[in-house]
């Protein structure tokens, strides 16, 4: 007899106001850093640190076991070079 399959689903998000704060920080919180906390990305992107116009453009990677956040990790699309340190050693 085998397992019954879990089905897992992927989403990409560009809004951390579209996430739970409470399920995403239950599964960053353990990490003891606030730059993963919710609360942290979603001022990146309601200051405008990080936005399109900056060039940061919010596209958060999702994994959900049906309506549970069972995985996650904050990225962007950066449209630009500046600052990264390799581009700035002369």
């Amino acid at each position: 007899m085998s397992e019954p399959r879990t089905a897992y689903s992927t989403a990409w998000i560009a809004d951390m106001s579209r996430i739970d704060k409470t399920a995403w920080d239950r599964l960053a919180l353990p990490a003891e850093t606030p730059f993963l906390e919710w609360d942290w990305l979603r001022l990146l992107e309601t200051t405008g640190c990080a936005a399109p116009e900056t060039g940061w453009i919010p596209n958060h990677l999702t994994i959900w076991r049906g309506d549970r956040l069972v995985a996650a990790a904050p990225l962007y699309i950066k449209s630009h070079s500046e600052g990264e340190f390799i581009f700035d050693i002369p």
